[in-house]
């Protein structure tokens, strides 16, 4: 739709200038092809598949405590601001600290390098514990300070972990080379400015149900769809790192959730099912709509008004019906290739589009003129992502 189309569509919805505007500020398609992108070589990943080999032997805490300076520390309020954290966390600095990050099921916790299409591989940490699924949240995604997290957060996707053991390796090789070089001048000039050389991504799921739906909504045994909503999840993440890569852009945005869910629907069953993700939003009754379901997490980029946000769900309900018609005329996914590129479809494809009479339409005809960027899974732009983010998307 132009400008105009949707103007007019919004103002049938809302019937109010101040909803219209913010909503297209909200639907505003941020994941537009880069013409030029940035290599970032995935070398982190040489050293997850030592800590995953490791951990196995000796148990994903006991391991990466070792790596990640946050895991020595307990949860609890202002302790960023100590110096010993600052020097653990900020300098790479080893310290023996007195309090200790408190586990209550250590052993249940585990580690892999889960490898998708969307992305190659990324290192995923699995806590069955709730309890330890939160307290690793908030040592990794909140320096160790306590947050109170959605019901509906299954999830932590970390992007930019401070990986001083790496900096600690490239300090060793240089000074081999270099016995009379200042590290401190290297380490200014060329290791901060890319950090790809000392930061990791990671993904921390729960093994909980999905957003917070029973399993009996759904229609599964809870051993099944416990099992479903850990593969949900791991393909939801990766597809938010899917569009930070490909698009150099992720926000707690309805459009990245839409895509998200996308991904990791029909990666556990095979094709889309809208009826699912309504539930997981919490529109399983639109126009009621359900206090507690995940709408209500993704204000960004702005706080939406409360005519707008009613305006949002039908933008979405009316979204999700045009990706299951799109989805049901493709059929079931059959390549790699092209389930990617019935995401990357979502992606360029606006919200109040796709909730348009033209939305199943314009899916069609974007799917068929798409290509696969060769540059997928290796090179991102540099613009528009945050360090870390929390993920309300994933239960």
């Amino acid at each position: 739709m132009n400008e105009q189309e949707k103007h007019e569509f919004l103002e049938k919805i809302v019937h109010s200038k101040e909803a219209t505007e913010q909503l297209l500020s909200y639907c505003e398609n941020k994941f537009i092809p880069a013409k030029t992108k940035v290599a970032t070589p995935d070398s982190y990943l040489e050293t997850w598949e030592a800590y995953v080999a490791e951990a196995s032997e000796k148990g994903v805490i006991s391991t990466l405590k070792k790596y990640i300076p946050q895991l020595q520390f307990p949860v609890e309020k202002n302790i960023s601001s100590s110096e010993v954290y600052k020097n653990a966390t900020l300098r790479g600095r080893v310290v023996e600290s007195d309090k200790k990050l408190q586990l209550r099921n250590p052993e249940r916790i585990a580690l892999e390098l889960y490898k998708t299409p969307l992305i190659g591989k990324v290192p995923v940490m699995t806590v069955s514990n709730k309890d330890d699924f939160y307290t690793i949240c908030c040592a990794l995604g909140n320096k160790n300070e306590p947050k109170e997290l959605p019901k509906s957060m299954g999830a932590l996707f970390i992007n930019g972990l401070n990986n001083w053991h790496r900096i600690k390796k490239l300090q060793t090789q240089w000074q081999a080379q270099h016995p009379y070089g200042n590290w401190n001048e290297e380490f200014k000039k060329n290791i901060l400015p890319n950090p790809h050389l000392y930061k990791d991504k990671l993904i921390v799921l729960s093994i909980s149900n999905y957003s917070n739906v029973s399993h009996t909504v759904v229609g599964k045994s809870e051993t099944d769809w416990q099992k479903i909503s850990v593969a949900i999840r791991k393909e939801h993440e990766c597809a938010h790192l899917f569009t930070l890569q490909q698009y150099g852009t992720m926000a707690n945005n309805m459009h990245d959730e839409l895509i998200a869910d996308y991904a990791g629907i029909t990666k556990a069953l095979g094709y889309y099912n809208k009826d699912w993700f309504l539930q997981f939003i919490g529109l399983e009754n639109y126009p009621a709509y359900r206090k507690g379901g995940r709408l209500e997490n993704y204000q960004e980029p702005v706080q939406l008004s409360t005519a707008a946000l009613k305006g949002l769900q039908h933008i979405i309900k009316n979204a999700a019906t045009a990706i299951e018609k799109f989805d049901h005329s493709l059929g079931n996914n059959t390549t790699d290739e092209e389930r990617m590129r019935r995401i990357q479809t979502l992606c360029e494809v606006d919200l109040l589009t796709m909730a348009s009479v033209k939305g199943e339409q314009q899916l069609i005809e974007t799917y068929n003129t798409s290509r696969i960027s060769p540059y997928h899974g290796k090179e991102k732009r540099k613009n528009n992502h945050r360090s870390q983010r929390y993920s309300p998307t994933n239960l």
